[in-house]
């Protein structure tokens, strides 16, 4: 009877451990935007083990409009070029230190097929817009999350595209 006793106990005491192993985010996930137009998501995520872990984000729309100025820093005549993308995406894997990953995942704005026409002219960002974001984290899995749209006009337009 004392072996059935300590048997169970012992079972208790590994179920309990087990739970405490379960990955989960202890800060976040949260979002932002970057000054430069990148939609950021941020976490600490715990009870992972040493094997790689695989995080996603993904905007169901993604617009980014660009501006072409010329080498004085003036606008041409004509509307911005207006850049839109469905289901824009970012995986990105990452190491666990100690059970553990404090980190982000960023998705970029992109230039797509957007141009400026006319010598010296530069294409920059001006305004960026995330809808039905989705953040997840793929190995164990734990999420979605759905996070917030988010948008911006950029104070200072990105122009290292």
């Amino acid at each position: 009877m004392k072996f059935k006793r300590l048997a169970v106990a012992a079972a208790c005491a590994l179920v309990s451990s087990m739970a405490f192993a379960e990955a989960h985010f202890v800060r976040g996930p949260t979002a932002s935007l970057s000054s430069s137009g990148d939609y950021v998501v941020s976490f600490k995520e715990v009870g992972l083990g040493n094997i790689p872990v695989t995080y996603s984000l993904v905007a169901n729309e993604a617009i980014y409009t660009y501006q072409c100025f010329n080498p004085a820093g003036n606008t041409p005549v004509g509307e911005p070029n207006g850049v839109k993308e469905s289901d824009a995406s970012v995986f990105v894997t990452m190491q666990p230190r100690n059970g553990q990953i404090t980190g982000s995942v960023t998705l970029s704005p992109s230039p797509g097929d957007a141009r400026c026409q006319g010598n010296a002219m530069k294409m920059c960002l001006v305004a960026v817009s995330y809808s039905g974001v989705w953040f997840k984290e793929e190995t164990t899995p734990v999420g979605p999350f759905s996070m917030p749209s988010l948008s911006m006009t950029l104070s200072k337009p990105d122009c290292d595209i």
